[in-house]
Formats: C-alpha cells, sequence, structure tokens
C-alpha cells in the first residue's frame, strides 16, 4: 500500500515530511505513527492505515505536493 502525503485542511496544498519515526525495513501496525506531518498551521503523527513492512520513498526535512507518495507497506 502506498504512503501519501495527506490532504488535511482544506487550503493545504503541500506539507513537509519532518521526521520518520519508523526506520526503512521495520514491521509496523495499524494505527502505529511513521511520520511527522508539518504544515503551516501543525505538525501531526500520520499513522499506518494497515499493518506492513516500511518501505521510505522520501528523504524527511523535505516539503512534497498533497498525494506525494513518501513510502509504502508491504
Amino acid at each position: 500500500m502506498e504512503l501519501s502525503i495527506p490532504q488535511l485542511g482544506v487550503t493545504m496544498v503541500e506539507g513537509t515530511l519532518s521526521e520518520w519515526l519508523v526506520a526503512d525495513g521495520t514491521a509496523v501496525s495499524a494505527g502505529e505513527g511513521i511520520y511527522l506531518l508539518e504544515t503551516d498551521k501543525i505538525e501531526t503523527e500520520i499513522e499506518a492505515p494497515v499493518d506492513g513492512v516500511l518501505r521510505i520513498k522520501a528523504e524527511a526535512d523535505e516539503t512534497y505536493a498533497v498525494g506525494t507518495v513518501v513510502g509504502e507497506l508491504i
């Protein structure tokens, strides 16, 4: 399952992936926090939608458009 930058507000067009909370190749459970997403208004923990092994596809401390794939759970 692809992990993409979610749209957290009506006007949000991009967000900064400020930190990966889980290392690449780590097994995670649904509901577990996997990265921190920062917008101009908030910083929030994004949770794994399903169980799987995390494959990171994007660097932390970078800004990405909503919908950009930043990782996957396999």
